[in-house]
């Protein structure tokens, strides 16, 4: 199989779940009306804006093509694409997810005391931060991995907890919620930064592994034989990594330049309270 062959793999509509397209163009037209003319039937809530609604669509369309496009079939025969989807899982899509749903989406949630209690434990930084990185480099010990690949079940399981750290993982950077947003953007680039870091060992792992690591991906992919299982698993692990400073380098970019805009309002603003007060000392002495 050649490259562009391999790329035909995602012209051909038998290849795409039509299926789920619906599930999710049917969550995606809910989502739309609840957050458009049905939002004020909500408590507090009011229209979001195209912006959100681009942000939370965007995030949909990466979770439909990780799980319905040809890509769900190539990561059960290429070790490679497998980390390309877990890395639009759930180091890409979930911050578009988080940014797309309002706040008042959220609150009703909070009311409920365990919700609230344990929400609050698993959004801490330090918390998050390493259960999250600590959850990925667990999935990708060569005999846990192999163990969840054999069972449908446990590996549903697997990635549904790997979502819901996943979105935690981000809170505290996109935290929806203004009054619950209390990571000042200063720490918010070190937690940025220490993710990168954490994940870094599994990917080297991977990387620079002499042989290949999991049973699963072995053996040379019938479907697509594009390359050996070694080349196969070294770029597996390049496109994570990749995937992941992309990602991590945006969000430091987007915390920056928000902190920076805040600095300079804040100092905007007690440049004219000076120029206020100086006025009004003027004012008295004449």
């Amino acid at each position: 199989m050649t490259v562009s062959e391999f790329f035909l793999l995602f012209t051909y509509t038998s290849n795409w779940n039509i299926p789920l397209n619906l599930l999710f163009i049917s969550i995606g037209i809910v989502y739309l009306c609840l957050t458009g003319p049905f939002a004020t039937r909500f408590a507090n809530g009011k229209p979001v804006s195209p912006k959100k609604k681009l942000l939370f669509i965007f995030g949909l369309f990466l979770y439909y093509f990780s799980y319905g496009s040809p890509l769900a079939m190539l990561a059960h025969e290429l070790f490679s694409m497998h980390m390309l989807q877990m890395s639009l899982l759930y180091i890409m899509m979930p911050p578009f997810l988080l940014l797309g749903l309002p706040s008042w989406f959220f609150r009703p949630f909070m009311r409920f005391t365990v919700i609230g209690q344990v929400g609050h434990f698993f959004t801490k930084p330090i918390v998050i931060l390493f259960i999250f990185n600590g959850a990925i480099s667990l999935y990708h010990i060569p005999q846990v991995f192999d163990f969840l690949m054999s069972d449908m079940i446990y590996h549903l399981v697997s990635h549904l907890v790997l979502l819901a750290l996943a979105l935690c993982m981000w809170w505290p950077v996109v935290c929806p919620i203004p009054e619950l947003d209390r990571v000042d953007p200063l720490h918010k680039l070190g937690f940025i930064f220490a993710n990168g870091v954490l994940l870094t060992p599994v990917c080297a792992l991977i990387i620079f592994a002499d042989q290949p690591l999991f049973s699963t991906f072995q053996e040379m992919s019938k479907v697509v034989p594009l390359m050996s299982p070694l080349r196969d698993q070294v770029l597996g692990g390049v496109i994570m990594k990749i995937v992941q400073e992309f990602v991590y380098i945006t969000a430091i970019g987007f915390v920056f330049a928000k902190w920076f805009r805040i600095q300079r309002e804040k100092d905007e603003q007690e440049m004219l309270e000076w120029q206020q007060g100086e006025v009004s000392v003027v004012g008295k002495k004449q």
